[in-house]
């Protein structure tokens, strides 16, 4: 599959900005229903009334290189941390080209699609968000 991993993609025709996908995410990684501890952000311009886009780790890899520790790895087209071994010094957060990793109790965690069945694509009402 080469270094570019499945990711999750959204139809901007379909998206409402419910949340849902944003509260089931924090819920699943972190039992918090927060959206700020989400690993998926969308971003809806209410006043004109259309999605602006979507934040969520595209599993591109950049992130492998820089990791001092070797913490971050590629597994079947998905980027992992290793919360153990990983020192919390950033720099995956710093080099990140699509601003994807979100820190939380100084740990980075980013989109790992729950394992193969991202929760935020089983529980889009509308069907907005996928795999590819």
């Amino acid at each position: 599959m080469g270094l570019q991993g499945r990711h999750i993609r959204i139809d901007p025709k379909l998206c409402t900005n419910c949340g849902i996908c944003e509260l089931i995410c924090s819920f699943t990684k972190f039992k918090v229903f927060n959206p700020k501890k989400s690993l998926i952000k969308i971003y809806y311009n209410y006043e004109l009334g259309f999605l602006e886009g979507i934040t969520v780790c595209e599993q591109c890899g950049s992130c492998l290189a820089v990791c001092p520790t070797g913490s971050i790895r590629m597994a079947d087209g998905v980027v992992l941390i290793d919360h153990s071994s990983c020192t919390g010094c950033l720099k995956c957060v710093n080099l990140c080209p699509h601003e994807a990793l979100v820190v939380v109790n100084g740990k980075p965690y980013k989109c790992d699609l729950c394992g193969g069945t991202p929760q935020c694509v089983r529980f889009c009402v509308r069907g907005a968000l996928n795999v590819s």
